[in-house]
């Protein structure tokens, strides 16, 4: 039992920089942190302390010499991730750069970035031997947003949302639906859904062709389907057919939804709330 006057709690992990990710899993672990940037948390039992300030949310510090790689940001990664949340373990680098149709040495950064962030566990030989897909698609919306990394068209569908869902069914491997009603097919039959549905997201091969196909017209308000020319075709090959419809892999679905407008971030959770139901690499 500590004394009058000793501090109880209070751990503390001081670093040059820690990370969003890093902060996430200290908190988890009920540990603080302090960085040169001004990112810092304390929290003492006795006496009664609690501090929590934000500093950056990357880092500033830059050695000319360090060519690791700090973010996930473009196609290339994003295939990474993407492949990483769905493949089969474990998986050696130049493995998961095939799988991934990136260049062997970007398999190897990203892999990299994501063992210091503590996303994935490797073996002595480099290979992925299990990944956290939680913080493998939380880490990859520090450099991706949906609104931002996509090509977004905002339309209006007349006849409503039931007509654009109907009419996607018939379209082929051209489209692929993304965000909210991506997330209500990937839900069990007996869970409902966190919000109702008002929009429906979807990336198209050729947006200006789908929307005079299924009549969709330019709208700077009153929108209901966002038409999306996609990043990278990796959400065409991740694709997943349910019902008929192509919709976008669970994990596109999740950073889709963590960085969408509206109540999306809700429905972010649930979705993985579901998946985790299933597959141990999405719990918290």
């Amino acid at each position: 039992m500590a004394g009058r006057g000793t501090p109880v709690g209070g751990t503390v992990l001081a670093v040059p920089f820690v990370s969003p990710t890093t902060r996430a899993q200290l908190e988890q672990h009920g540990m603080g942190w302090f960085d040169l940037t001004g990112n810092l948390r304390l929290r003492l039992d006795r006496p009664a302390v609690f501090l929590d300030r934000k500093g950056a949310e990357r880092s500033g510090f830059r050695d000319p010499s360090d060519r690791l790689l700090k973010t996930l940001r473009g196609p290339a990664a994003a295939k990474v991730v993407l492949e990483l949340a769905e493949t089969e373990l474990p998986v050696g680098v130049r493995e998961l750069a095939e799988r991934a149709h990136v260049g062997a040495a970007t398999s190897a950064r990203v892999l990299e970035l994501l063992d210091r962030e503590a996303v994935v566990v490797r073996s002595e030989d480099g290979a992925a031997t299990s990944v956290r897909k939680r913080l493998l698609v939380e880490r990859w919306v520090q450099d991706y947003r949906v609104m931002e990394s996509n090509e977004v068209i905002s339309t209006l569908d007349p006849r409503g949302l039931s007509h654009a869902l109907k009419a996607l069914s018939s379209l082929g491997t051209g489209v692929v639906v993304t965000g909210s009603a991506a997330a209500r097919a990937y839900l069990p039959d007996h869970v409902t859904p966190v919000s109702p549905m008002v929009s429906v997201s979807l990336y198209a091969e050729d947006p200006i062709g789908l929307m005079k196909q299924i009549g969709l017209k330019k709208a700077d308000r009153g929108a209901n389907v966002l038409v999306m020319r996609p990043f990278d075709d990796v959400v065409h090959a991740k694709a997943r057919l349910v019902d008929g419809i192509n919709y976008a892999s669970p994990a596109q679905v999740v950073a889709d939804l963590l960085t969408g407008p509206g109540r999306s971030t809700e429905e972010a959770e649930q979705l993985m709330a579901a998946l985790e139901t299933s597959d141990s690499g999405w719990e918290k």
